[in-house]
């Protein structure tokens, strides 16, 4: 009768639960304002029966730490629906702070539908196989890790990694090409011509990394001897990067076959590589993310290594190969040395509470890693020295600082006192900072604000205005922010523009201005594919797609990332930790960050699917 009476209970709560978030989430939505009866009628309907379903199964559940750990995973997937949909529908999380209640009411009545998805995706990976267990212990038996493969290749039948990594090479370059000759000779975007501005007046500066301004210069200069002058050199760089790219994609896809992962899970990762445009459009772009993204994949796959679940553990070679990986990491992207600070002590603390019988100890990777970090500043000192470049500014540093401030002045100047506004033109003068301000884009503010002056007054002056408008300052970071977030968030796809007149959208392909005799013209091969693909990356046509259009978003692969990490803790396999610990790190630099672009999450784009198959390998150690 008690276990009657409580089953009765559990339905009555996912029958009420189940009705709060259908109409919870159809007031969040905005197309349910507009659109017809039969199409309500359909959401309503649908989404009742399947918020009833996952609800009741999950408060069904007797496994007490499987409901607490995806309640835990599903608050925060909560509160950043919710507050991404107040933000867009208010522009404001918090009217009033009467209204937090009922905020955080809302959020915990969605974050049970969210416990209750993640639990099903807990329990998939938490069964273990027979076969699996059997394959388990066969490998075990195997003690270095060439007859780790060797075991694995007779067991699947498999060609050797050689011919997987140049078959998956060639068929991603065979995808890609008329990508190329569509956009023939490159996708000239983003920050190139103020790198080759650099290159053409020996004027450098640090504010890009300067590894990457020389390689993007080396091929624009080597436009000076070849027929084609400058276009020619930009098309040998899109077609380097392009082998780069593809190399580096077969091989994370021979490693996948290597560990056993299933055949139909790389096929899909092959597709994806292949022919989702924001791969092969950047695969020809000069942003220095393109190269940076590669570079995270393979410090990945490497510390990947480092858990055991392959074999005994990284040898000497990959020891190199990793010291190798965090060098170029670190001199082709200036904020990963913060991201890089923040991982160490992690790893360390992970690898100290290792299993015993581990192979890799935290005293090895610390030392390899600062290794990489020495070789790193002894590199980038000699590149600065070399080249006489100067300090880039700290700007880039006070993004969301400056984009708060700026929006305390925008949303709140007739409330500000005479003191303060005196203070606050000493940095952002009323003169240009209405006009300049962006909620979604803090250049235009960045760009123009007044910081070398006294520095340490402007650091004073924030602190002072943040405890007046506290509310203004987490709104300013909630919208400059949101993107990386909010699944929905459409902000980052028209940032700087939209069109394909313009080239700006989801991707830059727009081609930058350079002086007379360096222009580099559009000159594509294939101008009917490239206005199909400039329909998807600058009109965004895949936003009126509702499925398709998450995989576009820079947020569905941070969310990807904590599903990754939600399976392995949950096991408690903590040391697959440990090649999550850096992205987790850098997404952290990039909250910080003057908006969001998707080349800024192309790392988590290439790296995050990558992750989540490697939850399905067969033979962990």
């Amino acid at each position: 009768m008690k276990k009657f009476s409580e089953k009765n209970i559990k339905i009555v709560i996912s029958l009420t639960l189940s009705v709060i978030n259908i109409n919870l989430a159809a007031s969040l939505e905005p197309w349910t304002k507009s659109c017809g009866k039969i199409p309500l009628a359909l959401f309503y309907g649908i989404g009742f029966i399947l918020c009833f379903l996952l609800t009741a199964s999950f408060l069904q559940q007797s496994e007490r730490r499987l409901k607490l750990h995806a309640l835990l995973w599903g608050i925060p997937m909560a509160a950043a629906h919710v507050l991404g949909c107040l933000m867009r529908r208010d522009g404001t999380a918090l009217g009033s702070l009467q209204q937090l209640p009922a905020l955080l009411a809302q959020i915990l009545c969605l974050a049970v539908f969210a416990a209750a998805c993640i639990a099903l995706l807990l329990r998939k990976f938490s069964e273990v196989k027979p076969e699996a267990a059997a394959s388990t212990e066969q490998l075990r038996q195997n003690k270095s890790t060439s007859n780790l493969i060797s075991t694995v290749q007779q067991m699947q039948g498999k060609h050797p990694s050689w011919q997987i990594w140049l078959c998956s090479t060639a068929m991603i370059l065979l995808c890609w090409l008329p990508v190329f000759l569509a956009y023939y000779p490159s996708v000239f975007a983003y920050d190139a011509e103020g790198q080759l501005y650099q290159v053409l007046a020996h004027d450098y500066s640090t504010h890009h990394p300067l590894l990457h301004t020389l390689f993007l210069g080396a091929f624009f200069r080597l436009g000076d001897v070849l027929p084609g002058s400058y276009p020619a050199g930009m098309a040998i760089h899109s077609i380097v990067q392009m082998l780069l790219m593809a190399t580096v994609f077969g091989y994370t896809l021979t490693r996948l076959a290597v560990w056993r992962v299933p055949a139909r899970l790389r096929i899909m990762l092959l597709l994806f590589y292949a022919l989702f445009p924001t791969n092969s459009v950047l695969a020809l772009s000069t942003t220095k993310d393109v190269l940076f993204s590669a570079l995270t994949l393979l410090y990945t796959l490497s510390v990947y290594e480092m858990t055991g679940s392959t074999g005994d553990g990284p040898r000497r070679k990959d020891w190199l190969l990793y010291t190798l990986w965090t060098l170029l990491l670190l001199l082709f992207r200036n904020n990963a040395l913060y991201a890089l600070l923040l991982t160490i002590p992690v790893i360390c603390l992970l690898l100290r509470r290792k299993k015993a019988g581990s192979s890799v100890s935290w005293q090895r990777y610390l030392a390899f890693t600062v290794l990489a970090i020495v070789l790193s500043a002894a590199g980038s000192m000699a590149l600065k020295t070399a080249l006489h470049a100067q300090n880039g500014s700290p700007r880039e540093m006070l993004s969301i600082p400056l984009q708060q401030m700026a929006r305390t002045r925008v949303k709140a100047e007739e409330t500000l006192s005479e003191d303060m506004r005196r203070e606050l033109d000493q940095y952002l003068s009323s003169e240009w900072v209405f006009a300049a301000y962006n909620p979604y884009l803090a250049d235009p503010v960045k760009s123009r604000a007044v910081i070398h002056d006294n520095p340490a007054g402007l650091i004073r002056t924030w602190g002072r205005l943040g405890l007046e408008h506290p509310q203004i300052y987490i709104d300013a970071f909630l919208d400059t922010s949101v993107g990386y977030w909010f699944l929905e968030d459409r902000s980052h796809a028209q940032i700087y523009g939209l069109g394909s007149e313009s080239g700006f959208g989801y991707l830059s392909t727009d081609t930058r201005a350079m002086p007379a005799g360096f222009e580099i013209p559009q000159q594509s091969r294939l101008p009917r594919l490239r206005a199909w693909m400039e329909r998807i990356v600058s009109d965004n046509c895949y936003q009126n797609i509702p499925v398709v259009r998450i995989l576009f978003a820079p947020a569905f692969y941070w969310w990807l990332l904590c599903l990754y990490m939600a399976v392995v803790i949950y096991k408690r396999q903590y040391l697959l930790l440990l090649p999550a610990v850096f992205l987790v790190c850098y997404y952290l630099t990039l909250l910080l960050s003057p908006a969001v672009l998707i080349r800024y999450m192309y790392p988590f784009v290439t790296t995050s699917p990558v992750l989540f198959l490697c939850l399905h390998f067969k033979s962990k150690l």
